[in-house]
């Protein structure tokens, strides 16, 4: 018996549609099915029909939706170490397993147990203001802390290990896992790395100075952020779905999390087939 928890983006049509179909499908099958109740509202089905199960208890939870569902979805599950499968029923898919049409196909793979399990870092962040904690966050791809729309640029004193490393003057500053190096640090020209390897990608946004690049540390190392600017308009951003007001002389902490999230991999690991397919890269003939 597989338990399995089925999330679709709740503002896609397709994605509602799809957890429909992957329901009735499952019917007669050895699966005990875990729905959210915004799904559960938006599908029409009643509590009684489904398992009556936690959802820290899933062996796998299917996500339907782009990359921004798959992250979401990520930090819900963190702490219970659930297996993820994502399914793109959005635009870019770069974290995505599979495409639609390799639903059924895919859920035949899960009730035989034929897939194996990819982990990923996480990273966590702490907000300290004047001495003490005042926020705490965890990302998969990235944490951003940038200026307002109309704001003027802040000043980002960079420490690792407590070793000075630089003083940003820029627009913000990118501290992105290996997942995340494809996301905004690679639009803001940080480095593609591959996503099994462990580490933290630094990268400034827009500086102030030709001199200034993107720092890779050890996943071991402890990243400290010193917040200064003249104006009150800056703010953290966590997987560009999250925020958080940063105020003048705030401190970010960023260390590597202590859990990884778990993808389901039903057709092996290819990454640089995703990046070449995702970014259009030509095939050299």
């Amino acid at each position: 018996m597989i338990k399995l928890g089925i999330l679709p983006h709740p503002g896609k049509p397709t994605a509602i549609q799809l957890a429909k179909e992957v329901i009735e499908s499952l019917r007669d099958k050895p699966v005990k099915i875990w729905l959210d109740q915004e799904t559960v509202q938006r599908i029409g089905y009643a509590q009684p029909e489904l398992a009556d199960i936690d959802l820290a208890d899933l062996d796998v939870l299917l996500v339907l939706g782009g990359d921004g569902a798959l992250l979401s979805a990520a930090r819900l599950v963190s702490d219970y170490g659930v297996p993820i499968l994502g399914v793109n029923v959005g635009h870019l898919g770069f974290l995505t397993e599979l495409e639609t049409p390799g639903v059924n196909g895919a859920l035949e793979q899960l009730l035989a147990k034929s897939y194996t399990l990819e982990e990923r870092m996480f990273i966590d962040a702490q907000v300290i203001r004047d001495g003490k904690e005042v926020a705490r966050f965890r990302s998969l791809n990235d944490m951003v802390i940038t200026r307002g729309t109309f704001a003027r640029i802040i000043r980002l004193s960079t420490f690792v290990d407590d070793q000075h490393v630089v003083d940003y003057f820029a627009d913000g500053l990118i501290v992105a896992t290996p997942t995340g190096s494809t996301a905004y640090s690679l639009s803001a020209g940080g480095p593609i790395v591959e996503p099994l390897l462990a580490c933290l990608i630094i990268t400034p946004i827009c500086p102030h100075t030709l001199a200034a690049r993107s720092v890779v540390v050890r996943p071991e190392a402890i990243v400290l952020i010193e917040v200064e600017a003249n104006h009150k308009d800056v703010m953290l951003t966590i997987d560009g779905q999250q925020g958080f007001s940063l105020q003048c002389f705030d401190k970010v902490r960023i260390v590597r999390a202590d859990v990884t999230a778990k993808f389901v991999k039903l057709h092996g690991y290819d990454f640089f087939a995703v990046l070449q397919n995702r970014l259009k890269t030509p095939q050299a003939r």
